[in-house]
């Protein structure tokens, strides 16, 4: 399995131990080599997500559109919850849009889900640090990755 990052990512995730390779994605910022087409990850920093469901949200209402193709598209954003209602990002837009859309689309648009890193399953503050987060978030990006590959995989055989 070899990870394709999308190479506009400024900050892109490392995994370490896993071979990697930088690309132009039309779709998403990090998938498997080979399947390009079928799943994707989107990472967002609360502040990206906020510009991206706000002054951006055209741009990247497409991208969404784009992963209805996909069989998996999940939007890794590197944060919790409390980041978005205490306003922690330079956007101007209300804290209940960004939470009402990231609420709302995966009814819109099947394929996508949002997964915060720094919540657990039930959705409860880790209470990490911001590095802590962006790690977790680099490790649920990569299982993510692998589950969908394996299982994109074996379809094929």
């Amino acid at each position: 399995m070899i990870i394709v990052i999308d190479n506009r990512e400024k900050r892109p995730y490392e995994f370490p131990g896993v071979e990697t390779v930088q690309a132009h994605l039309k779709t998403g910022d990090y998938t498997v080599q080979g399947f390009e087409d079928r799943f994707a990850v989107e990472r967002k920093s609360v502040n990206d997500l906020a510009t991206s469901v706000g002054a951006e949200r055209k741009r990247f209402e497409k991208e969404i559109q784009r992963a209805q193709e996909f069989d998996h598209f999940t939007v890794m954003i590197d944060g919790v919850p409390g980041d978005v209602y205490s306003g922690s990002y330079y956007s101007r837009i209300h804290p209940n849009a960004v939470m009402g859309t990231i609420e709302k689309w995966p009814y819109k648009y099947g394929t996508l889900d949002f997964e915060w890193a720094g919540t657990d399953d039930d959705g409860e503050n880790l209470k990490l640090s911001p590095a802590e987060v962006r790690e977790r978030a680099a490790q649920e990006t990569l299982r993510l990755l692998d589950r969908w590959y394996l299982m994109a995989a074996s379809d094929l055989f």
